[in-house]
């Protein structure tokens, strides 16, 4: 081998090398959550995850949803699999059935409904980053509804 592609050999393997790690996968992570306080065993917990704050209460740009019967108390979710990142929470106990969160005249929700964190918002529902939580390894989450 010449002298002269010693140093292009190197700078092939290097790029061999980074091109290699960027081709592994993050890693997978299962997401379980807990939903307590329930008002009564009535309808369904509707739950929607979201990564972003683009993203976050937006029904059409969710991440993920799953729903449950309220019967079942406390519900509990589980996502499997989800890549490593950044994600908050929302739920709410559909009681009527008419699956969407109701409220009254003044915008106040009459339905039980909570976030991840346990986060709240100042008149109104709390951002993404108050509710938002790092995943790299499986972990549990509880939210009270209120």
């Amino acid at each position: 081998m010449k002298p002269k592609s010693l140093p292009k050999l190197a700078i092939a393997s290097a790029s061999a090398l980074l091109f290699a790690v960027a081709a592994i996968p993050s890693q997978a992570a299962d997401l379980t959550i807990t939903v307590k306080n329930l008002r009564s065993q009535n309808g369904m917990l509707m739950l929607a995850l979201f990564n972003s704050t683009d993203s976050f209460l937006k029904p059409e740009k969710q991440f993920g949803a799953q729903m449950l019967q309220a019967s079942q108390q406390p519900g509990v979710f589980v996502f499997k699999n989800l890549p490593a990142g950044r994600y908050a929470v929302s739920v709410f106990q559909d009681e009527n059935g008419n699956g969407k969160m109701d409220s009254n005249m003044l915008g106040i929700p009459t339905e039980r409904y909570g976030f991840s964190n346990n986060a709240t918002g100042t008149m109104g529902p709390p951002s993404f980053e108050q509710a938002a939580f790092s995943l790299s390894d499986s972990r549990e989450l509880n939210i009270d509804l209120r």
